[in-house]
């Protein structure tokens, strides 16, 4: 029998909600998480970061944190994260779901077409790290 370490790396992180502000889409943000943390549970073991999503004045910052054995997902700002993705919802939500090649918004497909066009209109912004943004996208790809 493997130690808890082994049973974590094999079925993935757990994913917990953490606070919850007036407004804030975190609930929805760790669906998504726990579905691509469930479905790509080697790709989120190993990763260490601490990701914000920064959806505008209209929703609070989602910030996201994978650690050893956890991943939590709650309403608020971080100080300072690893990467922070700027843009208004729909925008991010289209680059979740655009279809990747080598971790990044796929330009033979349309959809990746469109994101990554809203990167290059400034429409999406991204501050950190290119690996880190292809590790998280291909953890919470849809």
């Amino acid at each position: 029998m493997g130690s808890e370490a082994d049973l974590v790396t094999q079925a993935g992180p757990e994913v917990r909600l953490g606070r919850l502000a007036d407004g804030g889409v975190a609930p929805a943000i760790m669906a998504i998480v726990d579905r691509g943390v469930r479905q790509r549970p080697h790709l989120a073991g190993d990763l260490r970061a601490e990701v914000e999503l920064d959806m505008g004045k209209r929703y609070p910052p989602v910030r996201i944190v994978f650690d050893e054995g956890t991943v939590l997902v709650e309403d608020g700002a971080s100080k300072r994260p690893d990467l922070r993705v700027s843009g208004q919802l729909p925008d991010l939500v289209s680059l979740m779901v655009a279809p990747l090649v080598g971790g990044l918004p796929n330009p033979i497909d349309r959809r990746g077409r469109a994101a990554l066009g809203m990167v290059a209109l400034g429409r999406v912004r991204v501050d950190g790290k290119l690996g880190l943004l292809r590790r998280f996208l291909g953890v919470i790809r849809v």
